[in-house]
């Protein structure tokens, strides 16, 4: 019989637990799945002026106040994968992984505070824009970061990061 120290030197190290290990793995997942439609293809590129933002500051702004009214429809119309806004089956897909987020991983009070953000500048070079982390307010910790934009047909769209 193998002794107590030798079984437990073969299990596996555990996992993180509690609200921030949880939405860090949600996270992940709706990037990861953005990464998929990315490389899927499904559909072809939507032009509609209905999609995207004028500037970088809004297309951040709207984004994350979508999500706080946890509107993924609209959060994810301002979403693009390789220069390309996402559209059809990509936005459902898109959906499913923030729906999961705003559902099940975001508190009230994120999505309160998701819901006031603002985005006070940006960095423009030429079709790419940066708003960095410290140019938003009302961006809870855990959602905090810098955005990557893009212009396509001018209007401006989230970088999906993978």
């Amino acid at each position: 019989m193998p002794r107590a120290r030798d079984r437990q030197s073969s299990r596996r190290p555990p996992r993180p637990r509690g609200r921030i290990a949880l939405r860090a793995r949600a996270v992940v997942f709706a990037v990861g799945l953005i990464e998929v439609i990315g490389l899927g293809g499904l559909t072809a590129c939507s032009t509609s002026s209905t999609l995207g933002a004028d500037t970088p500051e809004a297309a951040v702004s709207t984004f994350y106040r979508a999500l706080g009214a946890k509107d993924t429809a609209s959060a994810c119309a301002l979403v693009a994968y390789n220069g390309t806004p996402l559209a059809g089956d990509d936005v459902l897909l898109c959906r499913s992984g923030f729906d999961a987020i705003v559902k099940d991983i975001a508190t009230p009070e994120e999505l309160a505070a998701l819901g006031s953000t603002s985005a006070t500048g940006s960095t423009v070079t030429g079709d790419t824009a940066t708003v960095r982390a410290d140019q938003l307010t009302g961006v809870p910790a855990a959602y905090r970061e810098d955005v990557s934009l893009v212009r396509v047909a001018g209007r401006w769209y989230i970088v999906s990061p993978l």
